[in-house]
């Protein structure tokens, strides 16, 4: 893949795309991590939409801790995969572009990718010259364990306790408990905003996001992420206009749903994708 940035890269096929291809295949999957994810992880994925789209550039945006937590990078640090995003909608010819088309998969892990898409969009718009569009084009949606709506302390430990031993974790337990609860108090005192709310709620503004449609894949055993919190933003995506589906599993970790069961992963991905085309 093409580094744009520490934060963004672009992997572009070596063979070009014919009007079938762009009629029924995505012409850009964007792939937006959870925190800290390792590139192994990542390239299972990557290689996964290689396989499904083979024609398809696939644009990816990997978050970090730092830039989950500071606002003022996460904006620089994915801002260049919006000429990325332009220039893939451009290229799709008029014929195969009418405006109930969609050209874009974005699949979004965790609360990571939940900020890096949310960011996206505002780059996306804030960056827009006159004659550009400022709502981010029409697109998929995929919601891989995500996202909350807002801060919850069980799962704030949970997050920063991801990796540790058994040990480390009951010594660290207690520190991390005391700090989330001084974060508490700070959103209850109105000091700061809760950044897991703010980012959520991006992905259900329509003056930011013309979407075609949208599957939440999430566990009823997910440490980091509430189901209630799934629920309760496919909820409120609904009262918005968007068309939605849920993959509810039972027992699988967070962001780890496809390995629980890959066929009805992929086949969630593929027919949210598939139901989005139009119809003749």
């Amino acid at each position: 893949m093409e580094k744009l940035s520490p934060a963004v890269a672009i992997y572009r096929p070596t063979t070009a795309s014919d009007s079938s291809d762009i009629a029924s295949d995505p012409a850009l999957v964007i792939v937006a991590t959870w925190t800290d994810a390792s590139s192994t992880h990542i390239a299972k994925y990557i290689t996964k939409y290689q396989e499904l789209y083979p024609k398809a550039q696939i644009l990816l945006i990997r978050n970090t801790t730092k830039l989950f937590f500071n606002r003022s990078s996460i904006g620089p640090a994915v801002q260049p995969a919006v000429s990325v995003v332009r220039a893939a909608v451009a290229a799709v010819p008029a014929s195969a572009a009418p405006r109930s088309s969609s050209h874009i998969l974005l699949h979004i892990f965790s609360n990571g990718g939940s900020s890096s898409a949310g960011s996206l969009y505002e780059q996306y718009a804030t960056t827009a010259t006159e004659r550009q569009d400022k709502q981010f084009p029409r697109h998929v949606t995929i919601f891989d364990s995500a996202p909350s709506t807002k801060f919850r302390m069980s799962k704030a430990v949970a997050f920063f306790t991801v990796g540790l031993s058994p040990i480390q974790r009951m010594i660290a337990a207690p520190f991390l408990y005391l700090a989330a609860a001084g974060y508490t108090l700070v959103l209850w005192l109105r000091l700061a905003a809760d950044i897991q709310t703010r980012w959520s709620n991006h992905h259900n503004r329509p003056d930011l996001v013309l979407e075609a449609r949208r599957t939440y894949i999430y566990s009823d055993t997910d440490a980091i992420v509430h189901p209630d919190d799934v629920e309760q933003h496919a909820q409120e995506a609904e009262k918005a206009g968007y068309t939605v589906r849920r993959e509810k599993f039972t027992a699988t970790a967070h962001v780890s749903h496809s390995r629980k069961d890959t066929a009805r992963y992929w086949e969630a991905v593929t027919s949210t994708w598939d139901r989005s085309l139009p119809r003749n």
